[in-house]
């Protein structure tokens, strides 16, 4: 009997312990497929929780591996190595090879971001020996990852790209879209960090277009969005911002839906949206608040306290969110680079806040804050910042040996070899992309040129055929005499442009030769200077330079432009355009070369000014009207007096500079008899900016006179027509600021 219920009892319990590892098998089998299928970071995270205690031990490797990857895309740092860890310690007791290599992957990419490069580099090493053996592992995708990202916090971006490309055909070859699509995210970061944001905008493109039932489309639309913003096409970066927002409600993405209120501000304020700018900030702030991230909290409070100050002028509200930011980002993850350039704006904000409140006591004790930051950094950024802030305090406190003291040092950073070559190759690859596109443009139209030209000799066989049929018959003579004449005016127009087309190249060839000379002998007078330690020749040889290749970059600007409006190519696309603001755009560009040149550049306008208008030809107008103005006057000063007279848009440039005699005037707009002319400073130029000012003037409906006399100084006075609605528009905006 005894035997009996013994041998009951053990079927009993081998059928009930059948049945549990049964049930567990169905439970992962369940989590795998609904893992593949849930979208929201939530809901996984709660069903995830709820699964790991009715799976066995492996599956709960996989469900702590998923919980890690979901926190780190929603920033939590400490569940995501907690997380990692549990999975990581539960695949070396199982000895799941698999799981331990993503798992290690992910941590190290993640203890990357947080600054820990010896440890991320080590689990990057374990990774590497255990994907030896399996080439077509697709984790060798996260190695390159991690890898790239490494050689992003290294600066190393060259290297990052490459590395990206090398995934991105990994994950082709294994036909992952999710890998593909985060690989041409992370390359299109990359190609942020070089300025490239064109190619940028076209990798997340790339990216979007792999997202399987919009699957990460929210990382995307960021980030093409702030590709955008950083080009200054703010309506197409908030457009991207919406989409951005709507794709990350849809997937539960919070990290997302705070960072894009955060970001989408700074359109909104280049817009003049200051309400809205507002509204997107405080969604930002209430939604750090609950996440409890304490980085974008602080930047949003900067955001905030920064639109108090200079928009509003409201330096009280703007002093109480300066320290809120700054409180908070003491908070922040300290080891994060974004988190630490958080506290050296908040920082550089105050400093800035109490010099204009004439707070000078608080501002000193933030100055120090700052140096002491700055010197504990190592950073030239940071220590060019601190001397520079330093020099406009002293000088508001009366201290004026101080404050060059201070002055000079920053420029001496900012103009340092190293920091001057990083600008350099920067400046000349964005030139040279600008530059290749105008090109290519050009050869187009030559060819369309060269086509014309095929056209006027079939003309004029043509012509010959009707001359000799009008012999017997009147009418055909009527229609060839007409034909005649025709192509005689289209023959004589090329005639004059062949000529101005040879006037101006007699004119680059003698001024451009002139520009490049400086060049050529650079190298080597740097060195000179350099090895014998005389440094102040060194910052004005570098002014020089300076000078003269803005002077250049000018010249061939203006021909390019010229060029293409030669040859029909210049596309008018008017847009509204806020007169003010554009005119402070350009202003600033100039500010460098009027202090050079002590001459005070001011707008005087009397209300806000919108109208509809080619934005690239406003700025081609004013950009060489003033840079004209600066090349022609020293010690003086330059007013641009805006107005509007019922519907006209009444325009002024007033210099107090050399000024022209009748015969300078005579032909100012034209290139056929112009000459150039050497500016106070030597500055030179091809006589090329006023023709093109005329044409474009012309082009959008506008008017130019220009008056002048020796020793006086020279007056250009412009109108431009207002349409019914730019009027309703300037009411609007100025009604908008009188109610504020």
């Amino acid at each position: 009997m005894k035997s009996c219920s013994l041998v009951s009892f053990t079927i009993i319990c081998f059928m009930h312990f059948s049945l549990f590892a049964q049930s567990e098998k169905d439970y992962c089998e369940e989590w795998k497929t609904s893992n593949d299928t849930m979208r929201n970071f939530k809901r996984s995270l709660e069903y995830n929780y709820k699964m790991l205690d009715n799976v066995d031990l492996k599956c709960k490797a996989s469900i702590y591996l998923s919980n890690g990857i979901l926190y780190q895309d929603q920033q939590k740092n400490d569940s995501t190595i907690s997380n990692l860890n549990s999975a990581i310690k539960i695949c070396k007791e199982l000895n799941l090879n698999k799981i331990l290599i993503t798992a290690y992957l992910r941590k190290s990419y993640f203890l990357a971001e947080l600054n820990k490069i010896s440890e991320a580099k080590d689990l990057l090493i374990k990774a590497k020996i255990a994907l030896q053996d399996t080439p077509n592992n697709k984790d060798w995708n996260l190695y390159f990852q991690a890898q790239a990202y490494l050689s992003d916090i290294n600066s190393d971006y060259d290297n990052s790209i490459s590395l990206m490309d090398s995934a991105i055909a990994f994950s082709q070859k294994i036909k992952n879209k999710p890998f593909i699509q985060n690989g041409y995210h992370n390359k299109g970061t990359y190609l942020m960090r070089i300025s490239d944001y064109e190619n940028a905008i076209k990798s997340f493109l790339s990216g979007a277009k792999q997202s399987e039932n919009g699957i990460g489309l929210e990382n995307q639309y960021i980030m093409i969005a702030s590709c955008y913003t950083r080009l200054n096409q703010d309506e197409t970066a908030l457009k991207y911002f919406k989409k951005a927002l709507e794709a990350a409600k849809k997937s539960g993405n919070d990290f997302v839906t705070m960072l894009v209120y955060a970001r989408m501000s700074s359109s909104q304020l280049s817009l003049k949206r200051i309400d809205k700018a507002m509204i997107s900030i405080d969604s930002a702030i209430s939604k750090a608040k609950k996440a409890k991230n304490y980085g974008i909290l602080g930047s949003a409070y900067e955001d905030k306290a920064s639109t108090y100050f200079r928009y509003l002028k409201d330096y009280d509200k703007a002093e109480f969110y300066y320290e809120k930011s700054y409180s908070n980002s003491l908070k922040a993850n300290t080891s994060k680079k974004s988190d630490d350039l958080l506290k050296t704006t908040t920082i550089q904000g105050m400093i800035n806040l109490y010099l204009a409140k004439k707070n000078y006591q608080k501002a000193k004790i933030f100055l120090k804050t700052l140096e002491e930051k700055a010197n504990k950094s190592g950073l030239l950024m940071y220590k060019s910042t601190s001397n520079r802030l330093h020099s406009e305090y002293y000088e508001a406190i009366g201290q004026p040996s101080k404050a060059i003291k201070y002055l000079r040092e920053h420029y001496k950073i900012e103009d340092s070899i190293s920091n001057e070559k990083v600008k350099t190759q920067v400046a000349n690859l964005e030139k040279q992309y600008d530059t290749k596109n105008k090109e290519l443009q050009i050869v187009k139209l030559d060819k369309e040129k060269t086509e014309q030209q095929q056209l006027v000799k079939e003309a004029k066989a043509k012509q010959r055929y009707y001359f000799f049929a009008a012999i017997v018959l009147l009418s055909l003579l009527i229609i060839g005499f007409w034909l005649f004449r025709k192509l005689k005016k289209q023959k004589e127009e090329l005639g004059n442009t062949n000529k101005v087309k040879n006037r101006l190249f007699s004119i680059i060839a003698h001024d451009l030769r002139g520009m490049i000379i400086p060049f050529q002998r650079s190298g080597k007078i740097l060195e000179h200077y350099i090895e014998n330690k005389d440094y102040d020749k060194t910052i004005v040889f570098s002014q020089e330079l300076q000078k003269n290749s803005e002077g250049l970059s000018n010249m061939l600007d203006n021909l390019l432009n010229w060029s293409l409006e030669q040859m029909n190519g210049y596309k008018m696309n008017p847009e509204l355009l806020y007169v003010n603001n554009e005119l402070e755009s350009i202003k600033a560009n100039f500010l460098q070369q009027a202090e050079f040149k002590n001459t005070k550049i001011s707008i005087i306008n009397d209300e806000e000014i919108a109208m509809n208008m080619d934005k690239g030809a406003f700025h081609i107008i004013f950009r060489n009207l003033i840079g004209n103005a600066l090349k022609y006057t020293d010690n003086g000063t330059i007013r641009l007096g805006i107005n509007r007279e019922i519907n006209t848009l009444k325009c002024s440039i007033i210099d107090t500079g050399v000024g022209m005699d009748k015969e300078q005037l005579k032909d100012i707009f034209s290139l056929e008899t112009k000459t150039s002319s050497t500016g106070t400073k030597g500055e030179k130029g091809a006589g090329l900016g006023l023709s093109l000012v005329y044409r474009f003037i012309k082009m959008n409906g506008g008017t130019i006179e220009v008056s002048s006399e020796k020793r006086v100084g020279t007056k250009f006075d412009l109108s431009f027509p207002l349409s019914e609605f730019d009027i309703a528009e300037t009411e609007k905006i100025n009604a908008k600021e009188l109610s504020a």
